[in-house]
């Protein structure tokens, strides 16, 4: 049963007539159904759906769902509908039957057409729903009708029935704004086409997101646009995509992951100019996950009991011939500094200390594969490398010399003689990783940490 209780007190209407598309609810009950009604081909009729929303977390993420918008029906009216709990995917001609347990559920997809007919589901009573619902479900097994041993078989196809999808409205990419064209992140992925960005502006979304299309994701400024995923999972999660970028933002999810990479299938982008906060891990990537993460302020992620989490975890990309890039990071204050297991990093120019907290708290920790590290600051971590993870050239054991740590301004100080940073203008040497600020004709060397690079101009 839905747990609306747990929400503001819903405003209703006075009920009129119920088309396509409406809330509805009887007066005695907290479950919210999304009407569905649909002329039957050739009969004159309309079928009618009706669909369960299974708790507020899913409601609240389909933004053109207004809580005043519930309509309150007799028990009358709302038998005249029957119950689907048939699903896909936008996009996806995969449909799954839902199985609700409480406020959670399970989604098991129908194999084959021959299955779903012969279930005796209807096409009509097929629900789109968007990738945050999809993935809030676990999957469970597929469905299929079992064969009786003493008749035929016949073939069966491969997939579940083609479902006519809507029209892609266009091919061309655009920018899709938020809050100004769609009210959550979500709702704006949902709507997007490979190429697209997303320009997000000001202010806090609580929010669970998933990344799956080749999108530009790019917050108006880094400190400014909070993306927070309440704990309850992932603040973003990404799989499938071959080309994307996540930049200014501030991301956290207590004792979750702020980002996490799943690697299910391959999966390929640029994280930056990012502050990545009070989670778990700030970074979790796994398997076929190529990750370019650039210019990040990466601090105090920890599990509650402060014996795990850290700043990034890569983990298993060995087996896929993979190395990610890890460049110009200043990772500070959390449990582990970067965790890499079974994998291959390149880690270039980041300043990496004060991780520090269980007993096995590294700035890097190598636990199986190969870390080509160089022109990094390690200071004051639990320990400083392990595991083979060697320092490489233009290594330093210094203090970085932020300009206010405490308040986690991590800009380095600029002065004369011992006041200055060690970390400035002391990077890799090669024009490729010079800072790009220009005075007099003089071009400054890379300076470590979040602020230097080429990309350092991403955080307003």
């Amino acid at each position: 049963m839905l747990l609306f209780l747990l929400v503001p007190i819903i405003q209703v209407n006075a009920i009129t007539a119920i088309i396509d598309g409406d809330l509805i609810k009887t007066s005695d009950n907290f479950d919210v159904y999304i009407v569905r009604q649909v002329p039957s081909t050739g009969s004159g009729q309309v079928e009618k759906y009706k669909r369960l929303i299974l708790n507020p977390e899913i409601f609240n993420q389909y933004g053109h769902l207004k809580w005043g918008n519930i309509k309150i029906v007799s028990q009358t009216e709302m038998d005249e509908y029957i119950v689907s709990d048939l699903v896909r995917s936008v996009g996806d001609d995969k449909v799954y039957k839902l199985y609700p347990n409480g406020d959670m559920g399970e989604k098991r997809w129908i194999k084959t057409a021959d299955d779903f007919s012969g279930f005796g589901y209807k096409i009509n009573a097929i629900y789109e729903i968007n990738s945050f619902e999809h993935n809030y479900y676990t999957e469970g097994t597929f469905l299929t009708i079992p064969i009786s041993p003493t008749s035929p078989t016949s073939p069966t196809s491969p997939t579940t029935p083609t479902i006519p999808t809507s029209p892609t409205s266009r091919t061309s990419p655009t920018t899709l704004y938020v809050p100004a064209d769609y009210t959550t992140i979500q709702s704006a992925l949902d709507a997007s086409i490979s190429g697209d960005t997303i320009s997000v502006s000001k202010g806090t979304y609580k929010e669970n997101i998933t990344i799956n299309k080749g999108v530009k994701l790019i917050g108006e400024s880094a400190g400014y646009v909070n993306l927070d995923g309440q704990g309850i999972g992932p603040t973003i999660i990404i799989n499938g995509v071959d080309d994307f970028l996540i930049q200014k933002f501030t991301i956290t999810s207590e004792n979750q992951k702020a980002i996490y990479c799943k690697g299910a299938d391959k999966t390929k982008g640029t994280i930056k100019n990012i502050y990545l906060k009070n989670s778990l891990w700030g970074i979790y990537a796994e398997d076929n996950c190529e990750l370019t993460i650039l210019n990040n302020i990466i601090y105090n992620n920890r599990s509650s009991d402060a014996k795990s989490g850290g700043g990034i975890f890569i983990k298993n990309n060995l087996s896929y011939s993979l190395v990610s890039e890890i460049r110009n990071n200043t990772i500070d204050d959390n449990n582990q500094g970067i965790y890499v297991e079974n994998s291959a990093i390149k880690s270039l120019n980041n300043i990496i200390s004060s991780n520090f907290g269980s007993a096995m708290s590294i700035g890097i920790y190598l636990n199986g594969g190969t870390v080509n590290n160089s022109y990094s600051n390690f200071w004051k971590n639990g320990q400083d490398l392990y595991g083979g993870a060697g320092t490489g050239d233009g290594g330093l054991f210094l203090d970085p010399k932020f300009v206010n740590v405490r308040e986690r301004n991590y800009h380095l100080i600029w002065g004369s003689g011992d006041s200055i940073s060690p970390c400035i203008n002391t990077g890799h040497p090669s024009m490729d990783y010079n800072d790009g600020k220009l005075l007099t004709g003089v071009i400054y060397r890379n300076d470590m940490g979040a602020y230097g690079g080429p990309d350092n101009i991403g955080w307003e």
